[in-house]
């Protein structure tokens, strides 16, 4: 589940209006060869990737745009293994919300699928980053990642508005968000915070503007697993039936989204 560093599979909206979980950006996922629309990954939904991005530089000669296109067919087969995996971990999740207890072990099976697929999606990132590397000129890199900071900036700052939003679905109190806070921070133990976890992904991409970079480093910064279990145990016992029950539609809708890309 990937791209900006990291595609989310479940609580695109609803975890974002608590502000609990950092924005992830595409980086090699979800681009459209010319002509071709299709569905969005999770994880935030239609985010446009390096390879998305790499495809609308006005630079490009056709061998390029041809190469690219390929580079992107082969992301989004890779995807499929890992949105399969994770819709049958929303599944799983959306019945435990339901019974309004979340049964770790009878979640592992399922979390431990979307990881191992999540691993060779990681793998195939970072041979399709390095190929990219090479089809680009120095100044085409320069051209990509300028753009993809701007995107990212701009972005950040709409996000109050989108959280606002997303907040209203659940219909959250104070309390309630403060409380879901607390029991995350509980689950989640000693951990990088958001703020460095940006910087990290920044110098990641900055790194692709040079002559060799690692590819396996970039790649590897965009999935963070199990999170949706720690979001899901954390709001569980602080929601209403009512709240729980939406929370629930919400997931089993990103299953059959997953499911259907």
């Amino acid at each position: 589940m990937n791209r900006w560093i990291k595609k989310l599979v479940t609580y695109s909206s609803l975890a974002a209006s608590l502000a609990l979980l950092p924005a992830g950006v595409a980086l090699a996922q979800d681009a459209q060869p010319q002509g071709q629309h299709g569905q969005g990954h999770h994880r935030g939904g239609q985010r446009e990737g390096l390879l998305g991005a790499a495809l609308k530089l006005d630079s490009l000669t056709p061998a390029q745009r041809a190469q690219i296109e390929q580079l992107a067919t082969e992301r989004r087969a890779a995807g499929v293994p890992v949105r399969q995996a994770d819709a049958q971990v929303l599944t799983v999740l959306a019945q435990q919300v339901e019974a309004a207890k979340v049964d770790k072990a009878a979640l592992a099976p399922s979390i431990a699928a979307e990881k191992n697929a999540a691993k060779a999606e990681r793998q195939v990132d970072a041979a399709v980053l390095a190929k990219l590397h090479d089809v680009l000129t120095p100044a085409q890199r320069g051209q990509l990642v300028d753009g993809i900071e701007a995107r990212v900036a701009q972005g950040r700052g709409e996000k109050g508005g989108k959280e606002r939003m997303g907040a209203g679905k659940l219909g959250l109190s104070d309390q309630q968000k403060a409380e879901i806070r607390a029991n995350l921070e509980a689950s989640r133990g000693p951990a990088k915070r958001p703020e460095g976890e940006r910087g990290q992904r920044k110098t990641a991409l900055e790194s692709f503007r040079g002559d060799s970079f690692d590819a396996g480093a970039l790649a590897k910064m965009e999935r963070h697993g199990g999170r949706e279990a720690r979001m899901t145990e954390a709001m569980i016992p602080v929601l209403t039936p009512n709240q729980r029950a939406t929370v629930a539609a919400h997931l089993r809708n990103r299953a059959a989204k997953e499911g259907r890309s």
